[in-house]
């Protein structure tokens, strides 16, 4: 498996204070190299997909994510089948991704300026709910305290620091700097470890 980054020809050194590289994986869940002409059709809308992650996920830095994901889908659905305008249908499959990647809890860590005093009016007003919602909280919690304990019975050790980062609010592109890894890499063996504690679950 190889990592490709979009420009082919960036330069950390030279591009790093002036372009967002896209990286990307060659190869499928499967082990299947992607034909490469759906990675070749990213470079003309490469400008575009830094747009929407900007624009709908509120983070640039998650194109990687956005586009890999839009990659992968389009090589599963298609095949070499590319059409006649690969790249617009790489734009229009990543704009679809990005609203269903969007996750609102990601705004509020965007938000880390938030007031004292909002804060505090938050808290007061989480104290005084009624009991409907509160029982709704505890259900969420042993919800909650059953998957982690799936997680820690499943995962190993580093899977687990992944969601306890995803809960804290780090994006992907953070968690992955900080494991010193891939953050696609990563973002796709946490989805796959998901669906093996769902069936435990």
């Amino acid at each position: 498996m190889a990592v490709i980054t979009i420009p082919f020809d960036y330069d950390p050194q030279r591009d790093g204070g002036s372009v967002v590289p896209i990286y990307l994986s060659d190869t499928d869940d499967d082990g299947e190299t992607i034909f490469f002409g759906w990675i070749e059709a990213v470079i003309p809308v490469q400008d575009k997909l830094r747009a929407v992650s900007r624009r709908v996920l509120g983070d640039v830095w998650r194109v990687s994510e956005l586009t890999d994901l839009t990659i992968h889908h389009l090589w599963r659905k298609y095949g070499e089948n590319v059409g006649r305008n690969p790249a617009f249908r790489v734009y229009v499959t990543a704009k679809r991704m990005a609203y269903s990647l969007e996750d609102p809890g990601a705004r509020v860590h965007l938000a880390l300026n938030i007031s004292l005093d909002a804060l505090e009016e938050y808290r007061d007003h989480a104290l005084i709910r009624d009991n409907a919602d509160t029982e709704s909280v505890y259900h969420t919690n042993l919800d909650l305290g059953r998957f982690e304990a799936k997680l820690r019975e499943l995962g190993r050790e580093d899977e687990f620091e992944v969601y306890m980062m995803l809960k804290a609010g780090y994006y992907w592109y953070e968690i992955g700097q900080r494991l010193g890894r891939n953050p696609n890499t990563v973002y796709r063996q946490f989805r796959r470890l998901l669906r093996r504690i769902a069936g435990h679950l």
